[in-house]
C-alpha cells in the first residue's frame, strides 16, 4: 500500500480496534458479573476469576465486529470528507473505488477475522469455559476448606472449618446437617479431604456427634464409644469418622454439550446417537450455517456505510441524511440476519437466505458506488432536515 493508502487504512483500523475494545470490555463487565459467584462463594482468587470469564471474549468480539467496522468506516469517511480530503481525491482524478481499496482491504481482514473466530475460536473457547466452571463448582476443597467463614455446602448443611495448613489438613471443623429429618452436628479436633474411586470424603478425627430428632444413625462403630443415647437426642465420640462430601461436587461426565461448543467437523457430522441429533436436528443445522455465514456480514455492514459516505461532497453539504438512512438499514440487516437464523432450527428453506442477505446487500451498495443505482431522500425529509439545522443554529447564535 502506497501512503495514502497507510493513512485510510491506519485511521480505519485504529477506530475499529478502539470501538472493538471499549465495546468488548463494557459487556465482558456486564457478564462477567454472572461468575463473581467464583470468587464470593467458591474460594476462587481474582486472577482465576478473570481468567475462566475472559474465556467469553471471542464470543463477545464476533458479535460486535461487523458493527465495529461499520462505525470504523462510517468515522473515517466522515472525517476524509470533513477535512475536504474525499473532495480534493475525486478532484485528482481519483475514483471512489481507489479511496476504498484499503478500507476494502481492512473489511476483507475483519470478515476473515470473524470467520475464524465463528468456526474455530468461539466453539473452543465456550467449551473450555464451561469445563472450567463445572470443575472450580465441582472442587469441594476450595469450596469447603474457607477458613473462619461459614459455608452454605448445600440447602441444610453448614460446614465451618477454623483454619487450614498448607499440606490440607483442617483443624476445628464443624458440620450441621439438617438435610434428613434430624438434625446432626459434627465437631472434629482435625480432618482432611479425601478422594478416591468410592467418592470423595472428609476424614474427621477425634470429634464427637450430636443428633436430634427423626431416626438415630450409627456411626462408624469400630472406632467410636457411645456415650448416651435417648429417643430424641444422642452424643457419639469417635475417633475417626469419615463424612460422604461425593453428592456435593457436580458430575461434569454427564453435562450437557451444546452444539454452539462443538468443533465444527462434529456439527457437520454429529453421531447418530448424539442427542440434540435425535431430538433437536435443527440445531446443528442452525449452527453450522450461522459460523460458514458469519463472515459475510461485517462486508454487508461495511457496504453500507461505503455506499453512503464515499461520494464526495463539500462542507456545505450536510451528511445528515446518509446517516440517517444507514444506521436503520443496517439495523434491517441484522434484524434480517436475526430472524433468518430463528428460522434455520425448523425451516431448511431457509439456509439459502442467510447467505443471500449479505451477499445482496454487498450487490446493490457496489451498485451505488458505481453510479448504476442513485439513492436520494425525499424532498420532504431533506427540507425538514434543513429547517430544523436553520433553528438549530439560530438558537445558538443567539
Amino acid at each position: 500500500m502506497g501512503r495514502l493508502d497507510r493513512y485510510i487504512f491506519s485511521t480505519a483500523a485504529v477506530a475499529f480496534l478502539g470501538v472493538v475494545v471499549v465495546l468488548a470490555g463494557m459487556i465482558w463487565a456486564t457478564q462477567a458479573l454472572r461468575q463473581l459467584d467464583l470468587v464470593t462463594s467458591q474460594g476462587q482468587t481474582i486472577i482465576a476469576f478473570v481468567a475462566i470469564t475472559s474465556l467469553t471474549m471471542p464470543t463477545l468480539v464476533l458479535v460486535i465486529a461487523p458493527a465495529a467496522l461499520f462505525i470504523a468506516t462510517s468515522y473515517t469517511l466522515l472525517k476524509l470528507n470533513g477535512d475536504s480530503e474525499i473532495v480534493v481525491m475525486a478532484s485528482a482524478g481519483m475514483g471512489p473505488w481507489r479511496l476504498l481499496r484499503p478500507l476494502v482491504i481492512l473489511a476483507l481482514l475483519v470478515s476473515a477475522f470473524c470467520s475464524l473466530l465463528a468456526i474455530k475460536v468461539v466453539p473452543a473457547s465456550l467449551a473450555t469455559f464451561r469445563e472450567q466452571v463445572t470443575k472450580v463448582r465441582a472442587d469441594v476443597v476450595s469450596f469447603v476448606a474457607q477458613p473462619g467463614r461459614f459455608v452454605n455446602l448445600s440447602q441444610g448443611l453448614v460446614f465451618h472449618v477454623r483454619e487450614r495448613a498448607a499440606n490440607g489438613v483442617m483443624r476445628g471443623i464443624f458440620i450441621n446437617d439438617a438435610r434428613d429429618d434430624g438434625v446432626s452436628t459434627y465437631l472434629a479436633d482435625r480432618g482432611q479431604i479425601i478422594e478416591s474411586d468410592a467418592g470423595i470424603f472428609l476424614v474427621l478425627e477425634n470429634g464427637s456427634i450430636q443428633r436430634r430428632g427423626g431416626a438415630e444413625k450409627d456411626p462408624n462403630k469400630d472406632a467410636s464409644k457411645d456415650k448416651g443415647k435417648s429417643s430424641n437426642s444422642s452424643v457419639v465420640e469417635f475417633q475417626r469418622y469419615a463424612f460422604d462430601l461425593s453428592s456435593l461436587a457436580p458430575n461434569a461426565q454427564g453435562q450437557d454439550v451444546k452444539p454452539m461448543e462443538r468443533p465444527i467437523s462434529f456439527v457437520m457430522n454429529p453421531p447418530e446417537d448424539d442427542l440434540y441429533l435425535r431430538f433437536f436436528p435443527g440445531r446443528y443445522r442452525e449452527e453450522l450455517h450461522k459460523r460458514l455465514s458469519a463472515g459475510l456480514y461485517p462486508m454487508a455492514f461495511f457496504a453500507i456505510a461505503a455506499a453512503a459516505l464515499a461520494s464526495p461532497r463539500t462542507t456545505r453539504q450536510s451528511r445528515g441524511a446518509a446517516l440517517g438512512a444507514i444506521i436503520p438499514a443496517m439495523g434491517a440487516v441484522q434484524i434480517g440476519n436475526f430472524a433468518i437464523a430463528g428460522q434455520l432450527k425448523t425451516q431448511a428453506g431457509a439456509v439459502p437466505l442467510i447467505y443471500l442477505l449479505p451477499i445482496v446487500t454487498v450487490a446493490i451498495c457496489a451498485m451505488v458506488i458505481q453510479g448504476w443505482i442513485r439513492l436520494s431522500p425525499p424532498a420532504a425529509l431533506v427540507a425538514l432536515g434543513d429547517w430544523l439545522k436553520q433553528r438549530f443554529t439560530r438558537r445558538a447564535a443567539a
